[in-house]
């Protein structure tokens, strides 16, 4: 299913106007409608990605957030950009007051159907242009992890983890993911 769009160019002061009964995301202005709701497998691969971070990140200065968090990259009400990503890491000082603001550590997108496109290009050269430095790609149809790290400006390739890999953060020291345990079935 394709996503609606809102015609015209918003900021962050139009978007907190909107029915709270919708889920949008602002990219450089442009509205576009999060539909339909994501799955059960992706909501199962949120559930255990953010227990694996939450359990490593417990008593330390980061803090991992989970869609439908509002994101976005600076605090001007006239701000273009309001994400939600599926998951996604801050560390050290950052606002929370009405939305999360600053740049991730880390960003992490579970793809689905209807986000695939948008997750694999516009939200990928999105959180390469403000910073972030570690963007995964989870893609839970084919049990991979793709890790983009930035190299000065710029992500480089992507690596792949697959089944009986481990993922370790560059970002954030001391976190690990075992690919094996984010696809359990159980």
């Amino acid at each position: 299913m394709s996503m609606v769009q809102r015609n015209g160019r918003f900021t962050y002061a139009d978007y907190v106007t909107w029915d709270d009964d919708e889920r949008w995301e602002l990219i450089d202005g442009e509205a576009v409608m999060m539909t339909p709701a994501p799955s059960p497998e992706h909501q199962e691969i949120v559930v255990r990605l953010s227990g694996e971070w939450y359990a490593q990140l417990r008593g330390r200065s980061c803090q991992i957030y989970v869609a439908p968090t509002d994101l976005t990259f600076d605090a001007a009400e006239e701000t273009p950009t309001v994400v939600q990503p599926d998951l996604f890491v801050m560390c050290g000082t950052y606002d929370r007051e009405k939305r999360i603001t600053g740049v991730p550590a880390l960003v992490i997108e579970i793809l689905s159907p209807s986000t695939a496109r948008r997750d694999k290009i516009a939200k990928l050269a999105l959180y390469e242009r403000v910073g972030v430095p570690e963007y995964w790609i989870v893609d839970g149809a084919n049990r991979v992890i793709d890790v983009f790290l930035r190299n000065g400006t710029a992500y480089g390739r992507p690596k792949s983890h697959g089944e009986g890999d481990v993922v370790t953060a560059t970002s954030v020291e001391g976190v690990t993911v075992d690919v094996n345990t984010i696809f359990s079935s159980s």
